[in-house]
């Protein structure tokens, strides 16, 4: 079981690239904060990213993403005060070769911005682990050559025009984010948070297992005795590393794949509830109601 791609397909990841374009000096926008994650690849030239009193400069190959909708700005290496993105957006010009620019005639920086749709509602631990800010250099990843070939690709769809290039753009935004992840999990050896637990000896196993089949009737000590460690010391583990219990991690679990079911409408609610684990309706959405903050027919009652 690929844990990380089952927890990405539930959160419902969509990518979304808004636009190709060169900023030439002097300019610098503020994108502020938002629901979604923002990222923007630095396809040529250089440019700095500022956020929360920090600041990195970019590069051509640079990947940086906030998953968390941080506000931050964007802004040539000279730094000007920016300005909205939305003002400096609403000035396009173009060059002789036909390209889309904004601001004014000075060294070019060619960006491709976009965000991450996610549905967060379920509070998953695996964005919850993730950065304010996470930065990927050119060259690094475990398969840089992999990244730098599916930047390229989304360089030359995003000026293509084809017919498709826009969804061809979007998955790729989308398989970029994920090797995003997966290279700032490997790259830091990280020790706690879901993405060290996928990793981890006890926890991998575990969690693969209750991804596998989450209607179960799991307790902690069939997930123990499944991954051959004693009952203290993988409850123990599971709480150090993941921030809460197995049975807690179980139930959330379900929520989530209950609240991909419930778009459903052939399905009744019993029916959901028995296909995530629960023989009762009622314990099922006194559950549902305790992570959503609300009972599973509300989103049946939205959907009508």
């Amino acid at each position: 079981m690929d844990v990380l791609t089952d927890v990405l397909r539930a959160m419902r990841l969509q990518g979304t690239a808004y636009f190709q374009a060169d900023f030439c000096a002097p300019w610098g926008m503020s994108i502020a904060r938002d629901d979604v994650a923002n990222f923007h690849v630095v396809v040529r030239g250089s440019c700095v990213a500022s956020w929360e009193g920090e600041e990195r400069e970019l590069h051509a190959g640079d990947i940086l993403v906030f998953p968390h909708g941080l506000p931050h700005a964007l802004l040539d290496p000279t730094r000007p005060a920016p300005e909205p993105a939305s003002e400096l957006l609403a000035r396009p010009r173009t060059d002789a070769q036909g390209r889309c620019v904004f601001g004014g005639d000075g060294a070019a920086t060619e960006l491709i911005c976009g965000h991450f749709e996610l549905d967060r509602a379920g509070g998953h631990p695996l964005f919850a682990a993730l950065p304010r800010a996470l930065l990927l250099r050119r060259g690094e990843g475990t398969d840089p050559e992999w990244l730098a070939t599916a930047t390229r690709l989304v360089v030359l769809e995003s000026s293509s025009g084809r017919l498709g290039s826009r969804a061809v753009v979007d998955r790729l935004a989308e398989a970029l984010m994920i090797q995003v992840i997966r290279a700032h999990a490997e790259r830091l050896a990280l020790s706690s948070g879901f993405l060290a637990a996928l990793s981890d000896r006890l926890l991998g196993p575990a969690l693969a297992a209750i991804h596998e089949d989450p209607a179960a009737a799991w307790s902690v000590e069939l997930l123990a005795r499944r991954i051959g460690a004693s009952r203290s010391s993988f409850a123990a583990r599971f709480k150090e590393v993941l921030g809460t219990s197995p049975m807690q991690y179980v139930t959330d679990w379900r929520m989530q794949g209950a609240r991909a079911l419930l778009a459903n409408e052939e399905l009744s609610i019993a029916q959901v509830a028995e296909r995530v684990g629960y023989q009762s309706e009622f314990a099922f959405a006194k559950a549902y109601k305790r992570t959503f903050g609300e009972g599973p027919g509300a989103i049946r009652r939205r959907a009508s």
